[in-house]
């Protein structure tokens, strides 16, 4: 079972996200657990404090270091052992599926959410293993991007899709997006769905999906594709697009 504890001012955003569809049918069934540790609950004084001023001033404040210690030990008590840290920061590494892969495949996660202008450096060196980021943008905090991580590596785990294949063929799982999809409806007649896909026949529907999605990815996210390693069939499918960019185009032919 994967086990993820949540550090963050506000946990019960996370909460709130991963109950429903995927994440929340998963829990249920045992493949992964989580708990929350809210920062203010880890405080020492009276105010319940976990900010403090920047060193040397400046806009805004930062969270301090002494109830993320405390609310991380116990984030370890309730692991059972040292758990992976991993800090949700817009300046951090993009999140890839790849990524993805790599958290579904740990024991035990513990995502820090950022608030205000940041965490205390010095206890980002000390304890965290892995930044990273949902793009670049800045939110109010990073409760919302722990979700979004979370929700991307619990769907991998296996049993959670109920068809595992659901994660095998989907955008970026090789590099590339997903080809269209088409809804068959009880009242619907099929018009506008492909001929490819309502004929029966096998090779002709994988040949439609493979080069459909060559060319959704061609068109919307051409940079995945500069370092593919194309077929010549694939290759051939990029030439007869009609809404090629010659820059790129040229930059796959060498």
């Amino acid at each position: 079972m994967l086990s993820i504890s949540v550090i963050a001012a506000f946990p019960e955003l996370v909460e709130h996200a991963l109950t429903f569809g995927v994440t929340g049918r998963a829990r249920e069934q045992g493949l992964w657990r989580w708990q929350g540790f809210p920062l203010h609950d880890f405080a020492t004084d009276a105010r319940r404090s976990i900010d403090a001023r920047p060193a040397a001033g400046g806009p805004g404040m930062v969270l301090m270091p002494a109830p993320l210690d405390a609310a991380l030990e116990a984030a370890r008590a309730w692991h059972g052992e040292k758990s992976q840290v991993v800090f949700m920061s817009p300046d951090g590494a993009p999140l890839t599926q790849s990524r993805a892969h790599e958290f579904a495949c740990c024991e035990h996660l513990t995502f820090v959410a950022g608030r205000y202008e940041g965490i205390d450096q010095r206890w980002i060196d000390q304890n965290v293993d892995a930044i990273v980021s949902i793009g670049d943008y800045v939110l109010s905090g990073g409760e919302l991007p722990a979700a979004v991580v979370i929700d991307a590596c619990v769907r991998l785990l296996p049993g959670a899709l109920g068809d595992d294949d659901s994660a095998t063929f989907e955008s970026f799982a090789d590099g590339r997006l997903d080809w269209p999809q088409y809804a068959i409806a009880p009242s619907a007649t099929g018009e506008g769905i492909p001929p490819e896909l309502a004929n029966g026949d096998h090779a002709a529907i994988e040949h439609w999906r493979r080069r459909e999605a060559l060319l959704r990815t061609w068109k919307r996210r051409p940079d995945l594709l500069i370092n593919a390693n194309l077929t010549l069939e694939e290759r051939a499918m990029i030439d007869s697009a009609s809404t090629l960019d010659n820059a790129v185009k040229n930059r796959l032919k060498s």
